[in-house]
């Protein structure tokens, strides 16, 4: 058992630091060698845990997902602090928000050429759309929801908001900017109750 937990708590420190070489260094610098550096464990030892460089980008999208269906499930809220509390959990307004969303953002675009790594950004990219139904549910069972309009575009459109919040938060590289795009959210949500 401890052998396992041993690889476990490898695996780990290698995806966490491939997390920080992407933030820091972008695709370029995830190598066997500077992940290797990062994670401070010998280059043999990252080849073991990942023999290839696709499994190492692939367990890092997964390693993302993971994260932000843990905070989610973290959440003990309901009605319209449930849908902010969801939606927040996909935009850069800490450390560890942004760092995700800058390896999601990097991994996401080698996959448009990288047909192998395409299915684990696309399951990542359909669970922010799933985040953005369940938040118009949540809206439409709490009263929070205007009845005339499409709840199906509406999630839509809340993606495309999300979507843009998210590389504004990213382009502005402040995580003291959160402000505007809290309002922004705030605002578009208080919308949705109205005809």
């Amino acid at each position: 058992m401890p052998k396992r937990i041993d690889a476990e708590a490898r695996t780990a420190a290698i995806a966490e630091a491939s997390l920080r070489v992407l933030e820091r260094d972008g695709l370029s610098g995830l190598s066997v060698r500077g992940v290797a550096a990062e994670a401070g464990i010998a280059a043999a030892s990252l080849r073991r845990a990942f023999a290839t460089q696709h499994a190492l980008r692939e367990f890092c999208l997964e390693l993302i997902e993971d994260r932000v269906k843990a905070r989610i499930a973290a959440l003990e809220l309901t009605g319209r602090p449930l849908v902010e509390g969801l939606l927040l959990q996909l935009l850069p307004l800490d450390k560890e928000r942004r760092l995700e969303l800058v390896a999601q953002v990097q991994l996401g675009v080698l996959s448009l050429t990288d047909t192998a790594l395409r299915p684990a950004a696309i399951r990542l990219s359909d669970g922010v759309a799933r985040v953005c139904h369940i938040a118009v549910e949540v809206l439409t069972e709490t009263g929070q929801f205007h009845q005339g309009r499409d709840p199906e575009y509406e999630a839509q459109r809340l993606r495309a908001l999300l979507d843009g919040l998210a590389m504004q938060g990213l382009w502005s590289g402040e995580l003291s900017e959160a402000g505007p795009i809290l309002e922004m959210l705030t605002r578009h949500l208080d919308e949705l109750a109205r005809p």
